[in-house]
């Protein structure tokens, strides 16, 4: 409103001074808001090929970022965008086994039997009596009929990966293969389940349910091709019902959303949360980040195409690095962004 009325004023001494004033509040807004699309973050770190910005809480962000980057050349040395992927994916898991680990009532469950691993084991007495029975050796035990007991709880990490596999993201394929390579290896290293979401036309469907076996994933995802509209909002609204499908089932989900934020289908039927935006695109996925929220879903948001915005625009004109940044806040997850 004053530089509105500052405008007004020197439009009436001179436009040639309200010309200049407009130049120079426009560059003054754009080098003092340059960080302001970043405001609420915990944690920041900037490289010339992506970007990590962490809107989690928590005390203890500071001990689990030293924690998972160890090992991480930050200062001095040269790192790859998968390793920022792989460290809001590992950031994502510890919040999330943590907050499984709080909502436990006791001991782990048990779900089935296997081969003892290791010196230290829980015998799970029924399968062991089971198969020393059938090895004819009953009542006395032998070591090859010891079976030890396969523990399920809400510890265990359930990753949803929402691909945005629309035509916007031909120009992100290094992206994607970024974004998937980390969530590969994260998913290899702790056994985790892996289930696929596709968004593209005008809906979204889920291509592979949650498994630990990722070559099924990368098999579908060959198969998937990049073109036709971006539904971003329902492929978030699919991944988060599948999230809450596999809470209820005693794994804790990370949702991981990979796309370059250029959404231009909204859902057929929704309630809007937030206050109200032009883009109906938009609105809907900014609704649906508010209901991962309220759910406290861990979030990750991988941007295959990072541009660095120069300042915060507001509701009315938002691009997609602006779009998922605020995702990436509203969802209190993690941001990383893919220079492209």
């Amino acid at each position: 409103m004053i530089a509105l009325l500052l405008f007004v004023l020197l439009a009436l001494v001179d436009l040639r001074l309200a010309a200049l004033a407009i130049l120079l509040w426009l560059i003054l807004n754009m080098l003092l808001g340059r960080d302001s699309v970043y405001s609420g973050r915990r944690a920041l770190i900037k490289t010339k090929r992506a970007v990590y910005a962490s809107f989690s809480g928590g005390a203890d962000l500071r001990k689990t970022l030293l924690q998972v980057s160890r090992g991480m050349k930050i200062l001095g040395g040269r790192v790859e965008p998968s390793q920022l992927v792989e460290l809001a994916l590992n950031v994502s898991r510890k919040r999330a086994r943590h907050r499984g680990r709080r909502k436990m009532l006791g001991a782990s469950m048990t779900v089935d039997y296997t081969l003892p691993k290791g010196p230290y084991f829980k015998i799970h007495f029924p399968a062991t009596l089971r198969r020393s029975a059938a090895m004819g050796a009953f009542p006395s035990l032998k070591w090859d009929a010891v079976r030890a007991r396969l523990l399920a709880g809400r510890s265990k990490v359930s990753l949803i990966l929402v691909l945005d596999s629309s035509a916007s993201m031909m120009y992100s394929v290094r992206g994607i293969l970024t974004a998937l390579r980390a969530v590969e290896r994260e998913a290899r290293r702790y056994r985790d389940r892996v289930a696929l979401v596709v968004c593209k036309g005008f809906g979204a469907t889920v291509v592979q349910h949650p498994s630990t076996n990722f070559n099924l994933v990368l098999s579908k995802i060959s198969r998937i091709g990049l073109d036709d509209f971006t539904p971003l909002a329902s492929g978030m609204y699919l991944g988060f019902n599948m999230a809450l499908t596999e809470r209820r089932r005693g794994y804790e989900p990370v949702l991981v959303i990979v796309s370059d934020g250029n959404a231009n289908i909204p859902l057929e039927k929704h309630r809007r949360v937030g206050r109200f935006i032009f883009d109906p695109a938009v609105q809907s996925v900014l609704d649906v980040a508010a209901q991962i929220a309220k759910s406290g879903i861990a979030t990750v948001v991988v941007n295959t195409k990072h541009r660095e915005p120069t300042a915060d625009a507001g509701d009315v004109v938002m691009s997609g690095t602006e779009l998922l940044i605020k995702v990436a806040r509203i969802t209190k997850g993690d941001y990383v962004g893919i220079v492209g």
